[in-house]
């Protein structure tokens, strides 16, 4: 718009606004004035073309403005399904532990994972029952899904497992289908070693392991893990050289049921 055209522009809208004004004080003085009835539809033309140019950007603010609610919204939705997630997996947890206890003649107590070793070369956690609970040493830790470790030392209130992954845990174990028996050793990592299986003994990935019971410490049957590799090649030594990967994986022990 060139600079003349904007002056009688502005021009028209001044003049709008004082016929309107001078109306709403001396009445309908000017209502059959032509010029009057030019400018008031002047004004009109321009009101409803701001309405026009003003509308989109009302339309976004109030758009935003319900984005911004629906987004707390999910949010809070969110939180509340989560929360609802660990409740429901929690108790589906202590079902199978409620459930296993049951089926576990030496029973002795259910106890929660409070603690967990002070570095990744020691594989123990502490858990909240302890001599008071009837814990003592020795006693097995297991879940639903089979050996966690074992007791090695208790106090009144705590007790602290080894688990079956720790370098200095062995445990008396045996393949389940052709019944060889041999000692599960861990190595630190999330494998386990089964040792002292002769080269002789077929043994295939995929062969479960489980206690055999013949350390007196461990009740037989508890299921400890499946084989994962063999190397019976005879490379060296009498034995064959095999890995186990436990049933329970201990980085997501949250709760053991520790029986005698």
């Amino acid at each position: 718009m060139s600079r003349k055209n904007t002056f009688f522009f502005f021009i028209l809208v001044l003049l709008s606004f004082i016929v309107m004004t001078y109306q709403s004080k001396k009445g309908n003085l000017f209502s059959n004035n032509p010029l009057t009835g030019f400018l008031n539809n002047a004004h009109l033309t321009i009101q409803s073309f701001s309405d026009t140019v003003k509308s989109p950007f009302r339309k976004i603010t109030l758009r935003e403005e319900e984005n911004r609610r629906l987004r707390e919204q999910i949010d809070e939705l969110m939180s509340e399904r989560e929360k609802y997630q660990e409740a429901f997996l929690e108790n589906k947890r202590l079902k199978d532990l409620l459930k296993l206890r049951e089926e576990k003649t030496g029973f002795s107590t259910s106890a929660r994972v409070i603690a967990r070793g002070p570095d990744n070369w020691v594989n123990t956690m502490v858990i909240d029952k302890g001599l008071r609970h009837g814990i003592e040493k020795d006693m097995s830790a297991v879940t639903p899904k089979g050996l966690a470790g074992k007791v090695f030392h208790v106090s009144d209130s705590f007790s602290h497992l080894l688990l079956i992954t720790d370098i200095t845990f062995s445990a008396s174990v045996r393949l389940q289908d052709s019944r060889k028996e041999g000692v599960l050793s861990g190595t630190g990592s999330r494998n386990c070693i089964l040792k002292y299986i002769p080269y002789e003994e077929e043994v295939k990935t995929g062969d479960l392991v489980i206690t055999s019971g013949l350390d007196s410490l461990f009740p037989p049957g508890i299921p400890v893990g499946y084989v994962s590799r063999v190397d019976n090649k005879g490379s060296g030594g009498h034995f064959q050289h095999i890995e186990v990967i436990p049933f329970q994986d201990d980085r997501k022990i949250e709760e053991v049921l520790v029986v005698r």
